[in-house]
């Protein structure tokens, strides 16, 4: 019985240090602990040879990389289904729809008010004359990816990007745009 206990407890660790090194970060991502934001870019420092690295806007490191070395699993398609009525509010989700570091619909979608489009994903100028449904759309924002597995569109609400209320005012304001 002891010997048992203490095979488990071997396994135990070693199951936690392996599930570790799963999740660990690739050593060839912009990362450093140091700063607030952990996530940096390069920046060419004109005429020298040399690269200045700046903070990024915000933490990506706790999404999976495109780095070959990334072993970190990648969240699984969710399917949800929109509960009770949609109570959205248009001006928020245009707000969240037109911010880069938030919904930034507009890098892949064009909208209304913006100056340049995105050319990624479908116009989205008269959305809300397509008869799609607020369920449908709010599925779509969530995790594109349960309808096309192979779509390029981030999974919004899997992974966390966008609350559950965001993306109630997101499908508000695109059923808006008729």
């Amino acid at each position: 019985m002891k010997n048992t206990l203490l095979a488990l407890a071997v396994l135990g660790l070693a199951g936690g240090q392996m599930a570790r090194a799963a999740d660990a970060l690739p050593d060839n991502i912009l990362y450093d602990a140091t700063k607030e934001k952990k996530t940096v870019w390069p920046l060419p420092v004109k005429n020298s040879g040399e690269l200045k690295y700046n903070e990024h806007r915000q933490d990506l490191s706790r999404w999976p990389s495109l780095s070959y070395q990334d072993k970190r699993p990648t969240r699984k398609p969710e399917t949800v289904t929109l509960q009770g009525p949609l109570n959205g509010n248009p001006e928020n989700g245009k707000k969240i729809a037109m911010n880069t570091q938030r919904g930034n619909c507009w890098a892949c979608h064009v909208l209304p008010g913006d100056p340049q489009g995105g050319t990624g994903g479908p116009p989205l100028m008269n959305v809300g004359t397509w008869g799609y449904t607020d369920a449908h759309l709010y599925q779509q924002i969530w995790d594109r990816r349960v309808a096309n597995p192979a779509t390029e569109m981030p999974p919004f609400g899997t992974n966390g990007v966008l609350s559950d209320q965001d993306i109630r005012d997101v499908v508000a304001y695109l059923q808006s745009l008729k």
